[in-house]
């Protein structure tokens, strides 16, 4: 179960890193 958690809450960072790289690559593009 601490398992699952631990590959739960990885793949959410990872989620929200690739987000937040996203929204900085179209903030810098569109300047």
């Amino acid at each position: 179960m601490v398992l699952a958690f631990e590959i739960l809450l990885i793949l959410v960072t990872v989620v929200i890193a690739w987000f937040g790289l996203y929204v900085l690559y179209r903030l810098f593009t569109e300047s």
